[in-house]
């Protein structure tokens, strides 16, 4: 059985060192350029046992360049469970955006905002 891989998307200063610890490096400066990574590899797929899954079960990006990503190109990134996509601060310090991805996860979920 083969194993799920992850992945880091940013800029290449930013992630060189993840690919130490065996997480896969894609480059990406722009957050246009990083919206078609994460695209591409959400659409990557492994035949296993005659029967395809997901590549990648954790692609890890870059806050600063998710900012820009529109509600439309999250909603179809993350419609399936896996991959899923962890915005993490970038050498440039965290912008908000993960943490209040990581609050309207979690008001949807008990109903509440608890993270204050």
């Amino acid at each position: 059985m083969q194993q799920y891989k992850i992945a880091i998307v940013g800029s290449r200063e930013t992630i060189l060192g993840f690919k130490a610890l065996g997480v896969e490096p894609v480059y990406a400066n722009e957050p246009k350029e990083a919206l078609e990574s994460m695209f591409a590899l959400k659409g990557e797929r492994i035949e296993s046992g005659g029967e395809s899954r997901n590549k990648y079960a954790i692609v890890f990006v870059m806050e600063d360049l998710m900012t820009y990503i529109t509600p439309d190109d999250y909603k179809k990134l993350t419609s399936d469970p896996l991959p899923a996509f962890i915005p993490l601060p970038s050498h440039l310090g965290s912008t908000g955006y993960g943490l209040k991805k990581l609050k309207g996860i979690v008001e949807r979920a008990v109903g509440m905002d608890i993270l204050n």
